[in-house]
């Protein structure tokens, strides 16, 4: 491996460390613990937050132009998404694909996913935009962070078989499930399985707008059907 490679490599690492703090920072912003907040608070929480957005989304379009064998798209001049009705159905597939999969869940497994009951502890303690922060602003940075910036750092490289390309599905997978299911149960399997459909949409689509559109789609009929 040459210098490069290994300064590339060493870069991701801190480029993934970097936006992990900054999203365990948005968190802790969102979890005030008061039923009211000033309109200067508000403010300062949501500017924060888009500053800190900005930065992690710069982060990848860095990570984009150091590494993109997989030809992904973003926001930027020279690779801008493509809106086409393909790409929304493979989005909009992907949420019907996790629905049916919490919908099965439910019937098969007993109790409460710990992520769930956590998340059911903040809506009733903590100030009402937690939930802004749940349906809207989560899926962002978990979409840049787990999706983005992990298969431009673990698969760099154009991926040349099926293989790889499945085994990029399920790592990516599995860390997603771990990361909102820390206690080995059924439960971390299924949010696995949610984490491999988000990856294959990204992976179908190149752009993180569509992995993006269906975690957002996911998380807002979850907290309509929780409030119902």
């Amino acid at each position: 491996m040459n210098k490069q490679r290994i300064l590339t490599k060493v870069t991701g690492i801190g480029q993934m460390i970097i936006t992990f703090i900054v999203y365990a920072l948005v968190q802790g912003v969102f979890m005030i613990r008061a039923k009211q907040l000033s309109m200067i608070t508000v403010i300062f929480i949501f500017g924060l937050t888009i500053a800190l957005l900005s930065l992690i989304y710069e982060i990848y379009q860095r990570r984009l132009n150091q590494q993109n064998a997989w030809h992904f798209t973003s926001y930027s001049k020279s690779r801008m998404p493509k809106f086409s009705l393909k790409n929304w159905g493979y989005a909009f597939l992907g949420f019907l694909v996790i629905c049916v999969l919490q919908i099965l869940a439910g019937f098969l497994l007993k109790g409460e996913a710990t992520n769930q009951a956590t998340i059911a502890i903040h809506q009733q303690q903590l100030n009402p935009i937690i939930n802004v922060m749940l349906v809207v602003i989560a899926p962002i940075f978990e979409e840049i962070i787990f999706r983005g910036i992990f298969f431009n750092w673990f698969f760099s490289d154009k991926p040349n078989s099926k293989a790889t390309v499945f085994l990029a599905v399920l790592i990516n997978g599995l860390i997603f499930g771990l990361l909102h299911e820390p206690q080995i149960d059924l439960f971390t399997g299924l949010y696995t399985l949610c984490g491999c459909v988000l990856a294959t949409v990204y992976l179908k689509t190149k752009d993180l707008t569509f992995s993006y559109a269906a975690h957002l789609c996911n998380n807002l009929t979850v907290f309509l059907i929780s409030g119902l």
